[in-house]
This record gives C-alpha cells, sequence and structure tokens, in this order.
C-alpha cells in the first residue's frame, strides 16, 4: 500500500507545488518539519506528508504502515521510554535501512519546552566538526573502522562502515549489543560513542514538536535524537499524559527535480 497514485489530492496543483517545495527544502537541510498539520485518528496525515519526500512504505506485523508511541515510564522499550535516547539512525542493522523516517507529534511531552526535546545532526556537518576538532579516534570510528551491530531482539546483524558513501547506520545500542554477543569488551567503544554525541550535539539545535508537527527526516544522511520525557499523572501509576507520536519509514526517497 505505498501506490497512493490514485487518491485526488495527489493530483492536484497545490499538491504539485507543495511536494516540490517539501523536496527541495529536504534536499537542503535532509530534514524538514512541517509545523501545524492536522492530526487524523489512524495517521493518513502523516502518510500524505511523508509521500511529498518518500515512497514505498514499510510494513509492520499485521501490514500496518503506521506506529503509534506514548511515552512510558514503565518500559525500558527505546522507542517509548521516558529515558533520554541517544543519537542514531533506526533500523540499522537491516540490509537496507529504510530511507526517510516520519514522525507526526500526537501529544507535545507535559513538560515541554524542558523535556521531550528532539534534534537531528547532519553526517556531513558532523564530520567536518570532527575534522575542525582533530578528534582524529571518533572520524575513524565513523568512517575508517570496520564495526558490527546486532539487533539482540531479531538476531539481525550487519557489519561495515559506519558512514560510507555518503551514508550513515549507527545505533550505540546495536553497537554495545554486539560488543556482548561476540564475548570480548570493545576497547574505547564508549569513548568512541561519547565522542560522536559530543559532535552530534555541537551540530544540532534542539527542538519541540507541537501537536500536529510533522518531522521528515533522512534515515541515511542523519542522526536523530530526542531527549528525556516527562509524564503527568493523571491517576497513579497507569493513567498518564505524556509524549506520543505516529511514525513510518519509507524505503525510497523521491528527489527534487
Amino acid at each position: 500500500m505505498d501506490d497512493l497514485e490514485g487518491l485526488p489530492v495527489l493530483t492536484a496543483r497545490e499538491w504539485a507545488s507543495f511536494s516540490c517545495e517539501a523536496r527541495r527544502a529536504f534536499a537542503a537541510r535532509d530534514h524538514l518539519v512541517i509545523k501545524g498539520l492536522p492530526v487524523s485518528a489512524h495517521g493518513a496525515t502523516l502518510l500524505l506528508a511523508a509521500r511529498s519526500v518518500g515512497s514505498k512504505f514499510r510494513t509492520y506485523r499485521g501490514g500496518q504502515i503506521i506506529k503509534h508511541f506514548k511515552m512510558s515510564p514503565w518500559t525500558t522499550e527505546l522507542s517509548h521510554t521516558t529515558r533520554e535516547g541517544e543519537f542514531h539512525t533506526d533500523l540499522n542493522t537491516e540490509p537496507d535501512p529504510p530511507a526517510i523516517t516520519a514522525m507526526q507529534c500526537l501529544d507535545p511531552d507535559p513538560g515541554a519546552p524542558d523535556y521531550g526535546v528532539s534534534r537531528i545532526a547532519r553526517v556531513a556537518d558532523l564530520l567536518a566538526f570532527l575534522e575542525e576538532s582533530r578528534d582524529a579516534e571518533a572520524l575513524d570510528f565513523l568512517t575508517r573502522e570496520t564495526v558490527t551491530m546486532l539487533n539482540d531482539r531479531s538476531q539481525a546483524s550487519w557489519s561495515g562502515l559506519v558512514v560510507e558513501g555518503g551514508v550513515v547506520r549507527y545505533h550505540p545500542e546495536t553497537l554495545r549489543a554486539a560488543a556482548l554477543r561476540s564475548g570480548r569488551q570493545e576497547p574505547g567503544l564508549e569513548e568512541r560513542i561519547a565522542g560522536v554525541t559530543r559532535a552530534a550535539l555541537a551540530v544540532s539545535e534542539p527542538f519541540i514538536l507541537d501537536r500536529g508537527d510533522v518531522l521528515l527526516l533522512s534515515n541515511r544522511r542523519t542522526l536523530h535524537y530526542r531527549g528525556e520525557c516527562s509524564v503527568l499523572f493523571k491517576s497513579y501509576p497507569t493513567d498518564f499524559a505524556s509524549r506520543s507520536v505516529f511514525i513510518l519509514h519509507a524505503a525510497e526517497e523521491t528527489v527534487a527535480s
């Protein structure tokens, strides 16, 4: 269900103008925030917004394209824990990770702007920063050292350069999982990860997604990050307000003409 060409909206002149502008902005920045879109019950707005820069949407269990994540203090799942995340790319152990990650905010963090902060670090900026700051260890880690990443749930693994041919795949957790599975402690792994984090923080700016806002990002040319989230209990322990989002992935990027 990634072929939406038959939808009347996609044949409208206004859609052609919007998608052209979106693709050009996306190509210039490797990400794009579209403010204040309406929120539809099943994510149709996000699907259309993502269609402006991507195609061939990934399906999950039951043919599902759009996932809903609500941050919770009672889970350690990386996708919806309230704990601070790390700079990463999505589905980084797959043979061909998606080109586009798309997200729509349904409910902003109740503690915003102090909590629920997002950041996008363009890999080109990150590498330039490491060059300028002469951090050879982190630079070699990203561009010259062969690493292995492991998804400890699916047992899928991948080995290669973190950045190769302008494409990045990276997640500290899958790097740690691979090191743990190998039965040997990777010397200096945490120091290398810390170096990448410092550079990514230096080249990115924090921002907050409000209700309806859509974030489109290149999963091949950027790292993304979500800070610690908060909850506001209505009735302890299960009834609470927290950040919630729709997420989808597109296998291909539609390039600006």
